[in-house]
C-alpha cells in the first residue's frame, strides 16, 4: 500500500496504461490522452462482455468531497461534449464519492480495481477492493480529540465567521486552546468535505447535520490520566458546588456529558456524577473506592472543556459534548441523545 500524497493526474492515467487488467472482466482497451484544450484529461474506452464503451474522463488525485464535486461539474459542462459517456478516474472509489456519482449517474473507477460502469450500453459494478493509494494529510482526524473544537464552534455559536483569526478567537472564547495554524488546517480539511465554504471573505457552515454526524463518528473519550472515586455528602453532586475550593485555581474542570443530560434533555439524575478536571486536587477525607457517588477523571485533553457551561455554581458539559458522549453509550442514553442532537440542531435553523 503506498501514500497517495505525491501521486499526479498524469500517473493515474500512466498507472492504467500497465493495469489494464485490474478489473477483469471489465478491460480498458483504449486511452487517448489527445484531447483539445479545456476539453477532458482523457478520452478512454471500455470493453464489458464484448461490448465496448467510450467516455470522456475527468482524473482527479484527491478525494476530498470539494475535489470531487469539481471534477464532477467540469464533467458535465464540457464544451461542445459529443460522447454522452462520463467517467470519473480516482485512486479509490470512497463511499462519499460512490454516492456522488449515483446522484450525477457517471461512471467512475479507481487505481485499486473498483469500478461503477452506469450507462445505457453496459451496466457493471465492483465495489470490494481495499484502498491502495491512502491519502496523507497534514490532520488526518478533524473530527476527534482537540482537533474537534473548530467543528464544535460553528455548531455552538455563529455559523460565519470573517477570516482564520476570528474562528481563533471564538474558540478561545469558549475556552478552547488550538494553535492558529491548526484551526487554519482543519478548516481546509472541513472545506474539503464540503461542511463549510470560504467564500468572499466569509467563512460559514454549510452542513450542520453532516458536521454533527462526522464528529459523533469519530469521538473518542478523553485521555485520562488519574482518577480518584469519592463519597461526597448531600448526593454528591450538590457538593460539587465547593469543587472551586476544593481543587487550585487554575484547575478546570467540567461535569461530564453523560453527568449534564439533566441540562439538555428530561431525564432522572443519575447516581454517579463524573467530573473531568486538570488537576484532581485533595480529597483524602472522601475517598472511597467501594461506596461513593463521584469520580474525579483528570485530562489535560481541551475539548471537554469547551463551552462548558455555569449554572448554580455547578459547570456542566456543552450539549455537543453530552450528546457525543451519550451517543456511544447503551439503548437508553442513545435515546436521549437524539434529543439532545435535535435541540442542537434546531438552534442553528
Amino acid at each position: 500500500m503506498q501514500e497517495n500524497n505525491l501521486i499526479s493526474e498524469k500517473d493515474i492515467l500512466d498507472l492504467l496504461d500497465v493495469r489494464k487488467g485490474l478489473y477483469a472482466p471489465l478491460a480498458i482497451v483504449a486511452i487517448d490522452r489527445k484531447v483539445g484544450k479545456g476539453q477532458s484529461d482523457a478520452k478512454i474506452t471500455l470493453s464489458f462482455r464484448g461490448r465496448k464503451v467510450s467516455f470522456l474522463a475527468e482524473v482527479k488525485s484527491r478525494t476530498a468531497p470539494k475535489i470531487i464535486s469539481e471534477g464532477l461539474w467540469r464533467l458535465k459542462n464540457y464544451p461542445n461534449r459529443s460522447e454522452r459517456n462520463l467517467l470519473l478516474v480516482v485512486p479509490y472509489l470512497s463511499k462519499t464519492i460512490q454516492e456522488l456519482l449515483n446522484e450525477e449517474n457517471i461512471s467512475g473507477i479507481d487505481l485499486s480495481g473498483n469500478y461503477m460502469i452506469q450507462t445505457s450500453e453496459v451496466v457493471a459494478v465492483r465495489l470490494d477492493q481495499k484502498n491502495q493509494f491512502p491519502e496523507s494529510q497534514p490532520i488526518k482526524k478533524i473530527f476527534s480529540g482537540n482537533s474537534s473544537i473548530v467543528g464544535r464552534l460553528f455548531l455552538t455559536a455563529s455559523k460565519q465567521y470573517e477570516s482564520v483569526n476570528a474562528v481563533n478567537s471564538a474558540i478561545k472564547a469558549f475556552g478552547g486552546n488550538l494553535s492558529l495554524s491548526a484551526v487554519s488546517k482543519v478548516l481546509s480539511g472541513l472545506e474539503d468535505e464540503l461542511i463549510i465554504e470560504k467564500s468572499r471573505g466569509k467563512i460559514f457552515l454549510l452542513q450542520p447535520e453532516k458536521l454533527l454526524q462526522k464528529l459523533q463518528d469519530d469521538y473518542r473519550p478523553p485521555k485520562v490520566t488519574a482518577e480518584i472515586r469519592l463519597q461526597l455528602p448531600l448526593k454528591g453532586l450538590n457538593s460539587l458546588q465547593d469543587l472551586n475550593k476544593a481543587l487550585a485555581p487554575s484547575t478546570r474542570w467540567v461535569l461530564s456529558g453523560e453527568s449534564s443530560v439533566e441540562r439538555y434533555a428530561v431525564t432522572t439524575r443519575a447516581e454517579i456524577s463524573t467530573v473531568y478536571a486538570t488537576a484532581l486536587g485533595t480529597w483524602s477525607q472522601y475517598e472511597n473506592d467501594r461506596f461513593y457517588n463521584v469520580i474525579m477523571k483528570r485530562t489535560l485533553d481541551s475539548f471537554p472543556y469547551f463551552d462548558a457551561r455555569e449554572n448554580n455554581r455547578l459547570r456542566w458539559a456543552s450539549p455537543i459534548q453530552c450528546y457525543l458522549e451519550l451517543s456511544k453509550m447503551d439503548k437508553r442514553e442513545k435515546e436521549i441523545a437524539e434529543t439532545v442532537r435535535e435541540a442542537i440542531l434546531t438552534k442553528l435553523k
